[in-house]
């Protein structure tokens, strides 16, 4: 068995994923250091993971790092994980809404902000396309897909409602699947 990464590496890892992301790009980020730099998951694991961080109450990366540094390291590994995510966003979110608080009626920084908004949604779409082309996709996968996509995204049902659906028909599909 492979000696678990030290406790140092799990802080600066996210340290690195946290500096390089603004805006909501957490998840390409935390791809590229956790999956194609470190191979500390595949691509599989990564996925289902941020399947389960996004479904569980609280932030989605700051439950990604809870659970992957708890399963490099135990508690110790999660403290790291959490302390190199946070600390620099914590400092930079104070100081900006001070400055914030301070010249926010300036009418030069809204287009900024919709700028910043427009980066990360085109980051994340970019994840998205790039995990899609690296899997192979059968037809209740892309069924399912398609169906939370017109449900939430086109059709707006609440989120609740749509998981409440679809869960039950995920599992019949990989239950079937399983038993072939």
């Amino acid at each position: 068995m492979n000696e678990p990464p030290s406790l140092r590496l799990i802080a600066m890892s996210y340290l690195k994923i946290s500096l390089s992301s603004f805006g909501g790009g957490l998840s390409v980020w935390t791809q590229q250091v956790v999956v194609e730099e470190l191979h500390w998951m595949d691509d599989r694991e990564f996925l289902s993971t941020l399947a389960l961080c996004r479904i569980l109450p609280g932030p989605n990366m700051v439950n990604f790092a809870v659970y992957l540094g708890s399963r490099l390291r135990g508690f110790p590994g999660a403290a790291a994980a959490i302390c190199g995510l946070l600390i620099v966003p914590f400092l930079l979110v104070v100081s900006l809404g001070i400055l914030y608080f301070s010249y926010g009626q300036t009418l030069h920084l809204h287009p900024i902000l919709a700028g910043v908004a427009a980066a990360a949604a085109g980051m994340t779409i970019g994840l998205g396309v790039k995990m899609l082309l690296r899997q192979t996709f059968g037809f209740w996968a892309i069924t399912v897909m398609t169906v939370a996509f017109l449900l939430i995204g086109v059709f707006r049902v609440p989120l609740l409602f749509s998981l409440a659906l679809l869960v039950p028909i995920s599992v019949f599909a990989v239950k079937g699947k399983n038993d072939e």
